[in-house]
């Protein structure tokens, strides 16, 4: 699946609604084996062809939490160019709508990086995608400010910041050239809906 979408959930809600998901996707012996969307979506009964809902992609991780107070259902995704959250929100509705859906996406091919935060999970700034001398192997990875990236980035390459705002040296470094074509390092704000 080229230009693929991490998509990072935290579902709260109703104790019932949120044991159901987990169950689903328990049943269907998830971290275990990733689980197709599509199969989320028959499982549900939604038919996700006639209501044009995307699931091109699976879950490959998930976590259930449970407390006294409260219940939290934690799963990873990688979906084709976006995440398919109108899947998430059919499911809510199925579920009496009393999940609350917050989620991270980050898309560096398409550079799609947004987040909807229904409950202070995904505070972070920024993501950051490298790859070369003299960073890591490929990798994405979210900083909590837009200035701990460049911080990154200048304790890495020896260039300071100098004058410039964390905006200018943003730019500056989402432009630089390095020796090697093929090495990078871009900082993606998030857009928080």
């Amino acid at each position: 699946m080229a230009n693929q979408a991490t998509t990072n959930y935290k579902v709260t809600g109703s104790r019932k609604a949120v044991s159901d998901l987990c169950a689903a996707l328990q049943g269907m012996n998830v971290n275990t084996k990733n689980i197709w969307l599509d199969e989320l979506a028959k499982y549900y009964g939604i038919d996700y062809e006639a209501k044009h809902i995307s699931v091109r992609g699976h879950i490959y991780w998930a976590e259930f939490e449970e407390d006294d107070d409260h219940v939290l259902l934690s799963f990873d995704t990688e979906s084709a160019w976006d995440a398919c959250n109108e899947l998430f929100e059919e499911i809510n509705h199925l579920l009496w709508d009393e999940l609350s859906i917050s989620y991270r996406v980050c898309e560096c091919g398409c550079e799609v990086f947004y987040v909807h935060d229904e409950g202070s999970f995904f505070t972070e700034e920024c993501c950051v995608s490298s790859y070369g001398e003299p960073f890591d192997e490929a990798c994405e990875d979210v900083f909590a400010t837009i200035e701990d990236a460049i911080k990154e980035w200048t304790s890495k390459t020896g260039i300071e910041q100098g004058e410039r705002t964390n905006e200018e040296m943003m730019n500056f470094i989402n432009e630089y050239e390095y020796e090697n074509g093929e090495t990078y390092f871009y900082i993606y704000p998030f857009t928080f809906e």
